[in-house]
This record gives C-alpha cells, structure tokens and sequence, in this order.
C-alpha cells in the first residue's frame, strides 16, 4: 500500500471524527458506548476492512498503521468499537481465511473461562465470557478456541449488559451449546498471541487519549487567568504539563516501537512494554490533566472526562500493569542472568 493510501486512510478518519465526534454526541453516546450513526459512516468508508487483507477484500492495512487508526479514534473519543470489530475480529477471521463479516463484530478468547468438552465430532461449550467489548451492539461473536474459531449469532448466548467507567458496552456472555465440526475453523492464532494483540490495540487507543488529555490541558492553562495571568504562566503549572507531555511521547513511543516489531514477529516484549507504559503514563496524566483544570475538569459537562474516564478504564482492560510486568518478569527470569541485558537491550527481531 502507498504512503499516500495510508495517508488518506489517516486524514479521512480525522476530519470524520472530527465532524461527529463532538462533546454532544461523546456524552449522548456515553450509555454502552455506541453511536450507530458514526459507525455507519466508517463503514460505507470501508473501515471495518482495514486489517482484513486484500486476498480476503479487505485492505489491508499494516499494523502501525492500525494502530495509528486508533490513536486518532482515542484522541477524538469516539463512541464505535473499532478496536475491538475492526481490528481485533476481523483479524481473528481472516486468520482462518474467513471474509469479513457484515456490522459489528465482538471478539473473546475462551481460554480457561469455558468449559470445552468432545460432543461427537464437534465441541460442547459452557461457561461465561465475562466483559467482552460491544458485544450488546455486534451481529457476531467472533470466539478463539483452542486451534479453532467458532462464529456465534446473539442467539447462542446469553447476554448481562455492563459497562466500564468510560460507559462501554462490556457484556458477560453466558453460554451453553455444541458446536458441529463444520462450525470449526482452523486458525493458528493462540490465546497468548490473541492477549497481546487486545493489548496492543487498547494501548494504541490509550495513546489517544493522552494526547487528548494533554491538548485539553494546554488550551485550559492558557486561557484561564488567575492573578492577571494565564494558568500557563505560572512555573508550577508549566512543569506539571511538561511531565504530561513526556508521558504522552514515552507511551506513544512505546506502542509504535511495539506496533513496528509485531508486524513482522511476536513481538511478547514489546507489547508488555507498551502496555505497561500506557497504564503509567495514564495513571500520571489523569492525575496532572485533573490537578491543572481544577474543579472544572471533575464537571460533566467540561469534556475533559470523556478522555480521563477512557484512560481508567482502559488501563485496566487487555491487562493491567501488573499483569504484563508478571508475565514480562516470568519471561526475564525463566531466561536466567545471562540472558537479562541481551533481552532487555536487543532490537525486537532478535528479542523473539
């Protein structure tokens, strides 16, 4: 694809989100997430394609540049489950060289939370996907098996209705079926391999935001006087805002430098590094974008919760801190003291 597809990809998506994704339409969307009227735009502008590929009909487009999607999605708050339809089903489909499906699509990985027992020549499921992203709003549940996929219609499952802090859609799906074999599909996408691409995106998003959250805080500080001056003047503020911008560049950094090395390998390091420093960096901005704007950030009707509120929630989602330090530590350890600076300084081809 052309610098120039990609480009247009990225300004379209802008001047779009731009248009619709004002603090009005961010709030009226703020039960369950979703705005239909949005969505309907990006697809007949055929962004629910973007990394299906070409052979598929889809677009194909590379990872870093999926994930630059999403940061603009995240610094605009927009109300439409691309992450988890556009990016994350989608490309679990076309991983068993499945086209793409039609509206939205929702994505879990059964992992350890089901039951999954021999029913003939199929699969017998039962157990509950807790906190799957939009799924009240998808055509589809798109479900990772061990070495299968299986694509679900809402029928087959059970849905509770809940929501993050942000007000997205984050349903338990209830299920108890069997699967014919011919349901089956073969796809050598793993759980793990599927944990790090949810985390990847979601700090994609988080990056957004804290782009948003830093703009926020600039036109605050610059605009609103106290003692004859702006906020912005006064060196107490100034420092406070140059640490959010250092948090920003570090968290962007990461998950760019992570996007690059995942296009081409499993880059397991570089996402846990990525991930995890999204979720510092957006524990920090929270704290500063609030402390800056005051008792005005914590109102409903200043926007500036539309961004903080995404960030708490997404730190938490595709795993925490804590959870990818664990996993990155086990890995560090498991390689032994010999193995600790050649994996904490190679470049990402050589880390996997």
């Amino acid at each position: 694809m052309s610098d120039d597809t990609r480009q247009m990809l990225l300004d379209t998506l802008d001047r779009v989100l731009t248009d619709h994704c004002t603090a009005e339409r961010v709030q009226a969307a703020d039960a369950g997430g979703f705005d239909p009227a949005l969505w309907q735009v990006l697809d007949e502008l055929g962004y629910p394609l973007v990394a299906v590929p070409e052979a598929l009909g889809g677009i194909g487009l590379a990872l870093p540049d999926q994930c630059a999607l999403l940061r603009l999605a995240g610094r605009h708050c927009a109300p439409v489950p691309l992450a988890e339809s556009a990016m994350l089903a989608a490309w679990l489909l076309a991983s068993a060289g499945l086209p793409p499906g039609t509206g939205v699509l929702a994505a879990a990985s059964a992992g350890s939370l089901l039951s999954i027992t021999p029913a003939g020549d199929g699969l017998r499921l039962q157990g509950t996907l807790p906190r799957v992203g939009a799924a009240r709003h998808a055509t589809a549940l798109v479900l990772l098996l061990d070495g299968h996929l299986a694509v679900l219609t809402p029928a087959e499952y059970a849905l509770e209705a809940g929501d993050n802090l942000a007000g997205e859609a984050r349903d338990d799906l209830h299920l108890d079926l069997t699967l014919a074999a011919d349901r089956l599909h073969a796809t050598d996408v793993t759980p793990d391999a599927f944990a790090a691409r949810a985390a990847l995106l979601r700090a994609a998003l988080m990056t957004g935001a804290l782009e948003r959250a830093l703009q926020q805080s600039l036109d605050y500080t610059r605009e609103r006087r106290q003692f004859g001056r702006p906020l912005a003047a006064f060196q107490a503020i100034q420092q406070q805002l140059a640490i959010l911008a250092a948090e920003v560049v570090a968290a962007m950094s990461a998950v760019d430098h992570a996007a690059a090395v995942a296009e081409h390998g499993a880059a397991r390091d570089e996402i846990a590094a990525a991930k995890i420093r999204a979720g510092k960096a957006a524990g920090i901005a929270c704290r500063i974008a609030h402390q800056v704007h005051g008792a005005m950030g914590f109102t409903q009707e200043y926007p500036l919760h539309h961004a903080t509120r995404r960030l708490w929630s997404w730190r938490d989602e595709a795993g925490n801190e804590a959870l990818w330090a664990q996993r990155l530590g086990r890995r560090l350890a498991a390689a032994g003291a010999d193995a600790l600076w050649p994996l904490t300084t190679a470049s990402g081809a050589a880390a996997d």
